[in-house]
């Protein structure tokens, strides 16, 4: 699906109280090109690239917090300079993978070209603008990794 029912489905996953209840966001991604893998959550509110949906891979058992943006399209500011028009600058378009079992807290914005690993964990209002590696809670503006996970027991 393109354009505006793409957009239309957008805005109904992230609003409607009916989809939030019955899981149905998920549904309603990939219908508009998004790759997701199965038990993924979404939360409310959550926003995503839809021009560039098929450039968005979500493995299994992600959760997506409330509020959270994935953005897979930036400028590209080495073609930017002085005197010229901003408009102007042409669009990277850059895949955005999150890895098996990751989580992506509320309010996290995940920027082109990033990889989550599996069973990170990205903080509340994180910039994510570079990869983070498997097992490691990231957390910041930019984010950065704080801790990596070790296992129970050791």
């Amino acid at each position: 699906l393109q354009g505006r029912l793409c957009w239309y489905f957008q805005t109904i996953a992230r609003f409607s109280p009916l989809f939030s209840f019955l899981g149905l966001r998920p549904f309603l991604w990939r219908l508009c090109g998004c790759n997701l893998g199965k038990n993924v959550s979404i939360g409310w509110d959550v926003y995503f690239d839809v021009g560039n949906a098929k450039l968005i891979t979500i493995e299994d058992d992600v959760w997506i917090a409330s509020r959270a943006l994935l953005l897979c399209h930036r400028r590209d500011m080495s073609l930017y300079y002085r005197d010229e028009r901003y408009k102007n600058v042409p669009h990277l378009h850059l895949p955005i993978v999150l890895k098996k079992g990751c989580c992506v807290s509320m309010s996290a914005i995940i920027m082109p070209g990033v990889t989550i690993g599996e069973g990170a964990v990205v903080g509340a209002g994180s910039l994510v603008t570079k990869d983070v590696p498997a097992w490691t809670i990231a957390a910041g503006t930019p984010a950065k990794v704080i801790k990596e996970l070790k296992k129970r027991g050791s």
